[in-house]
């Protein structure tokens, strides 16, 4: 037994020293000691500095060469951040004209004599030779001055806008030397900072109508902050967890010696990786107190900044959400130790932003619907842990901050708000009425197996700055890792993993782990089990989990006297990561037991596995982790006999990506009311059901006219194919009866795409459908089908790119009739669309349609020289429906076919068309006008013109008496926004309302002038 307790301890070490290198007993970091003095020029969004830096080598290494990080340069115009931003094409972080940061002087202090260092800048790297070494355990000091534009905001992560500065990464600042050497990645904007700790001294000036925020304490309160101020500040500190209003400066008239007269405040932040501050001349002040005996100032005093114009929001709130995260987090996962908590309300930053004792929140944050306020500011706090006192790489591995931070945002979320349902805010009736509650952990989770069936997933440990793309970064980021804390806190058990948490932060506050430091120690703290296993799937590979029960058995035997259940469950493991997992199974007697399967069965490749059990009563049903601790991508099969299904009331809000049931195939209903002439007003239901939103998804439609007892309905589903057999890839298929037609199809569409959000993409689809006219009523003449069986094939290709100033939309579709259709024809038909951004929200659009047929074409998919085919128009109710007056229907123009808006009156159809559209789009109802109240922003004008010809395949094409028109429209986005409320509107096809006056045509109607007033009105937003 000795030796074997001896082969078990040496083994033990073996796993956790080999195999995750860590290097914790020889640990050593350098030490920086700043002081920077600094002015700021507000009417001209500059900054002047001054600092002297001590920097410290505490490595093992001589060091010939040194590198500083001037952060300011991403925003040069080519710089390494602007080709990323635009080979990734996100052009909105694309600044021009901007000078960066202009060093003045860069030299080092030997002996009592600056020495100027020769220097070559790489955007935002500073490499600069020692004039001798610097020997492990000396000292050099840097004099350096410098002047920088700050950047325009809102921006990334600092900036200035309305005269709001909220500043960081604004000095120069060494880079880090460690381990691995000098870590000298360019900043190019997506992954974030690894910076050495140490102390800084800050002097700043600026004019005295500015308030100013700040990363540690601030030393001259007296000299820079009014009395009472001062005595509020004193006053929350002697009654903690009591919230005071400070100040507020909304109201306050600043004169012209306000702006013109300059004050410095001082500041001392210490064992900080950073200093931030912000500035601004209006702001509320709202602070509170956090007493704690334990802390090294006796307590924290959180503050909340804020405008007058989200004081709705933030009055009370901010710094209550702040006093809960910091209480929270410290008495979970280690003490919060600096001295003020400064949350800061910014118009220069979007989103959230976080530095030491500092942080920024976007303006427009609220907390209603989403508790996006709470979960922000409490976010941006939890970082004061991850990565500001336990200081990982964030440009290498982003989820050792984002995302333990977003695990542990998610658990004060749930402290705060309750362990269900806290999300959303259940005070709104639409909300409560979607019948299905959400909470932050879920959604975590949603999100993750949102993108993994994708398929587009990259590791969690990839550099953040080698992702191909934004979207699968940030959710491997946030939400994934997240996610893999729970499912290692459940692997490990709650207990084991809380210590595991504040072990983390004993052994590394105020140093800088890497991944493998985080992996050894959650084996040692676990009893040296080897978690490799763990670690590899989920932070080095995409591999999914996918566990379901094949079958469960039972038969009743006598045992021991009793009557028993002899119960046989086979599980089946279709993903290849392995967990284990908890089978809850239910009796017949109403009782729950719960049968654990170890990971180790699954180890040895196993995708299989049977378990017995004997029970007192007949099992009827059993469930994979009804916990939901498991990210399973495929819940459907974890439940036996029959897949969950959740049934709710559709209230129309598009909320599906937030709430939609991870365990069920998840059903909303709602009642339907539909109107057409012929029919009169129809009642019915409508369902939608799906499963992670496209995995399966199905539509059902059923109207029923009272007037004609004609029922009608719409049947679809469609259904996405494993990416690992076809990525990007579904399969439809309909069936319908609708106001007189009748048919259905089926299909596969497929994307071509290198990533999942960034084009071009390439797209493929195939289609067979079958249609017949039943009741040319419903119907308008100039849209009537002809009499007979229409089957057809499409086969389809479309294109889709953009850059900052172009976008193009191609597409290329063949269609024949096939076997049993009583047409027999064939067409090929292309369309082009290119849109060119002119800057100011103006635009110039221009389409080019083209069209061939021969054969038999039945009217109803022939071209339309006004509008597009009576079959296109069937997909769309708006349109398809008689609903409006004749009078006011020979108005309604479905934009397609060769499009030209003039001739709607005379709207011809035939085999064949060619045609072009152009159209100047202005931002506002007048053009050039941008600033009319209201309707200036709400109502858009464009200038247009068309021309195109329509003919037989008896006439030979030309370009003879080509038709033309010229005119004017206006259209409003007023729908398009409610989009985010209601889809109520696109379901229907209204998704703008947009009115051309076509005031000029090249062949009237007999008896008509070329230029009359003319009115044509769509649904579509056109081209």
């Amino acid at each position: 037994m000795k030796k074997l307790a001896i082969l078990t301890l040496l083994t033990s070490i073996f796993i956790t020293s080999w195999v995750f290198p860590s290097q914790q007993d020889n640990y050593w970091q350098q030490h920086v000691h700043y002081k920077i003095k600094a002015k700021l020029d507000p009417d001209n969004n500059i900054i002047t500095g001054s600092e002297t830096l001590i920097y410290t080598n505490n490595s093992p290494d001589e060091l010939d060469k040194v590198y500083f990080r001037l952060y300011w340069n991403l925003f040069k115009q080519n710089s390494h951040g602007w080709k990323y931003a635009e080979k990734r094409k996100m052009y909105t972080r694309l600044k021009k004209d901007y000078k960066g940061v202009q060093l003045k002087k860069f030299s080092i202090i030997s002996q009592g004599n600056e020495i100027p260092l020769d220097y070559k800048i790489d955007d935002t790297i500073l490499e600069a030779k020692l004039p001798q070494v610097l020997k492990s355990g000396e000292s050099i000091t840097f004099k350096i001055e410098w002047e920088a534009e700050v950047p325009p905001g809102p921006g990334m992560r600092t900036g200035v806008s309305n005269r709001c500065f909220d500043i960081a990464q604004w000095y120069p600042q060494i880079s880090v030397y460690d381990k691995y050497g000098w870590h000298k990645d360019q900043y190019i904007g997506t992954g974030e900072f690894h910076n050495d700790f140490g102390d800084f001294e800050v002097e700043l000036e600026i004019p005295r109508s500015f308030i100013v925020a700040y990363s540690g304490e601030l030393l001259n309160p007296a000299e820079v902050l009014p009395d009472s101020v001062i005595q509020k500040l004193e006053e929350a500190k002697n009654n903690p967890e009591k919230i005071y209003r400070i100040a507020d400066f909304s109201e306050r008239k600043i004169t012209d010696e306000d702006k013109t007269t300059y004050i410095t405040w001082k500041f001392i932040a210490k064992n900080v990786r950073d200093f931030a501050f912000s500035a601004y001349e209006k702001y509320i002040w709202d602070a509170v107190f956090w007493k704690n005996e334990e802390h090294p100032y006796g307590g924290v005093m959180i503050h909340a900044l804020y405008f007058k114009g989200n004081q709705a929001h933030w009055k009370d709130e901010a710094v209550k959400f702040g006093l809960h995260a910091i209480k929270f987090f410290s008495e979970n996962f280690g003490l919060y130790v600096y001295p003020n908590a400064f949350i800061m309300s910014s118009y220069a930053v979007g989103g959230g932003m976080e530095y030491p004792g500092i942080v920024f929140i976007g303006y427009n944050i609220t907390n209603s619907p989403y508790r996006g306020l709470f979960g922000v500011i409490v976010h941006e706090l939890g970082h004061q842990w991850y990565p500001m006192m336990i200081s990982n790489n964030e440009t290498e591995f982003a989820f050792m901050d984002e995302g333990f931070n977003t695990f542990i945002t998610t658990l004060a979320f749930e402290a705060y708000y309750g362990r269900k349902n806290n999300l959303l805010d259940t005070t709104k009736w639409f909300i409560r009425s979607a019948g299905v509650s959400t909470d932050e952990r879920e959604n975590n989770q949603r999100q993750y197996l949102l993108l993994a069936v994708t398929g587009y997933e990259e590791p969690i440990a990839t550099h953040a700055d080698h992702w191909l793309e934004n979207y699968p970064a940030t959710t491997a980021f946030y939400p994934k890792t997240a996610t893999v804390m729970f499912m290692l806190q459940y692997v490990l058990g709650d207990s084991t993993f809380s210590k595991l948490m504040k072990e983390y932060y004993n052994r590394w506050k105020f140093k800088h782990p890497y991944p493998e430091d985080f992996y050894n120690l959650a084996m040692e703290v676990s009893g040296n089990k080897d978690l490799r296993w763990f670690f590899d799937q989920w932070f080095h590979r995409t591999y999914t989990c996918d566990y379901g029960i094949k079958s469960m058995k039972s038969k009743q035997i006598q045992k021991d006297g009793k009557e028993v259940y002899e119960t046989t469950i086979k599980v089946i493991r279709k993903g290849r990561a392995v967990m284990p997992i908890d089978i809850a199974i239910k009796m017949k007697n109403g009782e729950i037991t719960t049968v654990n399967l170890p990971v180790d069965i699954w180890l040895n490749d196993e995708w299989e596995n049977e378990i017995k059990i004997e029970l007192p009563s007949k099992p009827v049903s059993a469930e994979i982790n009804p916990d939901l601790r498991i990210a399973d991508v495929n819940r459907l099969n974890n439940t036996y006999p029959f897949p969950k299904v959740k049934i709710s009331i559709d209230n129309t809000i598009p909320l599906s990506q937030i709430i939609a049931p991870l365990d069920a195939y998840w059903l909303r209903l709602r009642p339907s009311i539909w109107y057409n002439i012929p029919d009169g007003f129809k009642i019915g239901l409508k369902l939608n059901g799906s499963y992670l939103d496209d995995v399966i998804s199905n539509k059902l439609w059923i109207l029923y006219s009272v007037r004609t007892n004609n029922l009608d309905f719409y049947l679809n589903n469609n259904r996405r194919i494993p990416f690992e057999i076809s990525k990007n890839t579904f399969t439809e298929f309909e069936l319908f009866k609708i106001e007189g037609r009748y048919g259905g199809g089926f299909g596969l569409r497929k994307r071509f795409s290198k990533t999942l959000t960034i084009p071009p993409f390439h797209n493929l689809t195939l289609k067979v459908q079958l249609f017949k006219s039943i009741n040319n009523n419903y119907v308008d003449p100039i849209y009537k089908w002809d009499d007979g069986r229409l089957t057809r094939l499409i086969l389809g290709y479309t294109y889709f790119n953009y850059s900052e100033i172009l976008q193009t939309k191609f597409s290329l579709s063949f269609e024949s009739s096939t076997m049993l259709s009583n047409f027999n024809y064939s067409k090929v038909y292309s369309e082009i669309v290119q849109k060119l951004q002119l800057g100011s929200g103006y635009t110039i659009s221009l389409r080019l349609f083209g069209g061939y047929g021969n054969g038999s074409i039945p009217n109803q998919t022939k071209f339309f020289i006004a509008t597009s085919s009576p079959i296109e128009q069937l997909y769309v109710p708006i349109y398809r429906s008689k609903i409006f007056p004749a009078d006011f229907r020979k108005h309604v123009e479905p934009f397609g076919g060769a499009g030209l808006r003039g001739y709607l009156d005379q709207n011809i159809s035939d085999d064949r068309v060619y045609s072009a559209n152009l159209e100047i789009n202005f931002s506002s109802l007048l053009p050039f006008m941008r600033t009319l109240p209201i309707i200036g922003n709400i109502f858009k004008t464009t200038i247009f013109f068309d021309a195109g010809k329509i003919w037989s395949q008896n006439e030979r094409t030309s370009f003879k008496n080509i038709k033309y028109d010229l005119g004017f429209g206006i259209k409003t986005d007023l729908i398009k926004q409610m989009s985010s409320i209601t889809n109520i509107f696109s379901e229907i096809g209204l998704n703008t309302i947009r009115v051309d006056f076509p005031i000029y045509v090249s062949h009237p109607l007999n008896g008509e002038k070329r230029a009359k007033f003319r009115w044509v009105i769509g649904f579509d937003i056109g081209f």
